[in-house]
């Protein structure tokens, strides 16, 4: 697994809530190559970690892989995951 840095997400777009399973929830923006995810707050966005977009791949596919990266994080545990790159707030 790649080591985390923070993302620039100056530019990018707002994608929206991803809603997980067990009731985790994380805010997506888009920037050119990458989904961004964390939370919200007053002073704008924790990143928790990031994903590559797959450029052949749809929005809404990767968004999909996203999902299910999340989801085996949460329920396997990161050694399963191989598209996303996380700090260590997850």
């Amino acid at each position: 697994m790649k080591a985390w840095k923070v993302s620039n997400i100056e530019k990018s777009k707002y994608i929206g809530i991803l809603e997980l399973e067990d009731g985790n929830y994380f805010e997506v923006v888009k920037t050119k190559i990458r989904f961004v995810f964390g939370n919200c707050c007053n002073i704008g966005l924790l990143e928790s970690g990031y994903m590559v977009l797959d450029k052949d791949f749809s929005l809404d596919e990767n968004l999909q892989e996203l999902l299910e990266e999340l989801e085996t994080y949460y329920r396997d545990g990161k050694q399963y995951c191989n598209r996303i790159v996380c700090n260590d707030r997850m």
